[in-house]
């Protein structure tokens, strides 16, 4: 009886130790960059428009002038031309339908001088009849690079909240 006794006290000590160990190794994501905005529409009509290149292009309000689908099969590729004449490719590599939000990370090949990876994540939470929308940015980098990649993003980011706010009206 005392050797049940011991090896159960055992094991609820080593899963104890593993489930602290796990809690641990979670960690809170930083982002560089996070832009929220409620919108006047139902989630359902901005998720459509986050997913839709010719409808996205307009709620860029001017900022992109072109965005197309280079391959469609999951990660979807796409490449983004901008007002200012700059380019970029990006994977939209987690898509989730169920809970409208979406993870895009940004072609290396086109990020500034000291900047090794960034992702965008747009989460979209439906309030009442309108949306709330966050777009958040994660940077690997440092410096002037990331620094103006965060500048960039931001302004991105500022236009797509005052294009959907245009769009709603």
């Amino acid at each position: 009886m005392k050797k049940i006794i011991l090896s159960l006290l055992l094991l609820t000590g080593l899963s104890t130790i593993k489930a602290n160990a796990q809690m641990e190794a979670a960690q809170k994501v930083v982002y560089d960059v996070n832009k929220e905005a409620t919108i006047n529409m139902p989630q359902m009509q901005v998720w459509a428009y986050l997913n839709q290149p010719e409808h996205l292009l307009k709620a860029s309000n001017g900022y992109a002038t072109s965005i197309k689908i280079v391959d469609p099969a999951f990660p979807v590729a796409r490449e983004v031309v901008f007002a200012d004449g700059s380019k970029r490719t990006e994977t939209i590599n987690q898509l989730e339908q169920e809970h409208k939000f979406m993870v895009i990370q940004l072609g290396t090949e086109y990020l500034p001088k000291g900047v090794s990876e960034a992702e965008i994540v747009i989460f979209t939470r439906e309030k009442g009849n309108q949306c709330l929308v966050n777009w958040r940015a994660k940077i690997k980098g440092k410096g002037e690079g990331k620094k103006a990649l965060i500048e960039k993003l931001t302004a991105e980011f500022n236009s797509y909240a005052a294009g959907f706010e245009l769009l709603s009206k």
